[in-house]
């Protein structure tokens, strides 16, 4: 079970194995302690020394996010570090054609994933209606295919992502709704607070597949690597973006499943989620992560979150020579 905890104010104890939400006295809700595997804590929220003593023997992650739901930090015991496979990891940075070629392989992934959800939508469209999009996304897909330079393929990934989000843009049947660019920090209109926090989610899910296998987060291909960018968690989020945020937003809009009520400006030109809303989208995004998908790689049915693991693993084996080719993700 992984436990939002967003009531500001809230403190979190132990008391007989159950974990107690409590604010200003008064129980919230309480939680058996052993169906907890990880928690995740958005805002002022606090914990006693006892159940930050029982998280860490138990090794069990608890992630510190703003209200907004953006990374601040995590509380856990030692993680999993594979020696042999770090080691390898710092060799292979210095192998620019390594490097050049899975910054190719992530790019033409998250193009390509970008493209199949672009046409697929496009089927209940008008004809053409998405047309520009997708034509722009098949010539830069083949562009990136023959870039020699990584800094060739950065500046066609950013061209890409321009013209996939004006066709995403053109998704959302709601007049409330209106999409015009990708802003990231902060979300100026709703869309973008509900891409912002999606992709934050994504990144902590992702992030703890990576812990898992014992890779260096902070290595990558194609992001740039400095002391605080977690490069590689970056590098490998870009195939999932559209298939798990992207497409959940604009089923949810136009589900009708939120609607331009359920966000507030907290600050001049800065948009969030109401508080009620906030718990609804956590609720609604968990239950996509506790869903199945198909893995590319061997057409299996698994949770999502095993799927995280499995392509954490299978860049790994790319890693260390077991594989030739990395495979970004794509749904079959």
């Amino acid at each position: 079970m992984v436990l939002y905890v967003t009531e500001q104010g809230a403190l979190l104890s132990k008391e007989s194995g159950k974990l107690i939400v409590s604010k200003q006295g008064d129980i919230l809700a309480e939680i058996p302690l052993k169906k907890i595997e990880k928690i995740n804590l958005m805002g002022m929220i606090s914990m006693t020394t006892q159940l930050i003593n029982y998280f860490l023997e138990n090794g069990i992650e608890v992630v510190f996010m703003t209200q907004y739901g953006k990374y601040r930090g995590k509380l856990c015991t030692n993680e999993y570090r594979n020696v042999l496979l770090r080691l390898k990891q710092y060799e292979r940075y210095n192998d620019v054609l390594f490097k050049l070629k899975m910054a190719r392989a992530i790019v033409i992934g998250k193009l390509k994933n970008y493209y199949d959800f672009l046409s697929n939508r496009s089927k209940n469209l008008p004809r053409g209606f998405l047309g520009e999009e997708m034509a722009a996304l098949r010539k830069i897909i083949e562009k990136v295919s023959m870039a020699d330079t990584i800094e060739q393929i950065i500046g066609l990934e950013g061209i890409g992502s321009r013209y996939y989000f004006q066709g995403f843009g053109k998704l959302f049947k709601s007049e409330q709704f209106k999409f015009e660019k990708r802003v990231a920090h902060p979300p100026k209109d709703p869309i973008n607070a509900m891409l912002s926090l999606g992709y934050s989610l994504l990144y902590n899910e992702i992030e703890a597949a990576l812990n898992a296998v014992g890779l260096d987060p902070y290595l990558g291909n194609l992001h740039t690597v400095d002391v605080s960018k977690k490069s590689l968690l970056f590098d490998l989020t870009e195939e999932y973006r559209c298939i798990l945020v992207d497409s959940f937003v604009v089923n949810a809009i136009n589900r009708n499943e939120f609607t331009i009520q359920d966000f507030e400006e907290v600050e001049e030109g800065i948009i969030h989620f109401t508080k009620d809303a906030l718990k609804r989208f956590i609720s609604k995004f968990e239950e996509r992560l506790n869903s199945k998908m198909k893995y590319h790689l061997d057409d299996e049915e698994n949770y999502v979150r095993t799927i995280f693991e499995k392509q954490a693993r299978h860049y790994a084996r790319v890693v260390l020579g077991e594989d030739e080719h990395y495979i970004p993700y794509f749904r079959k």
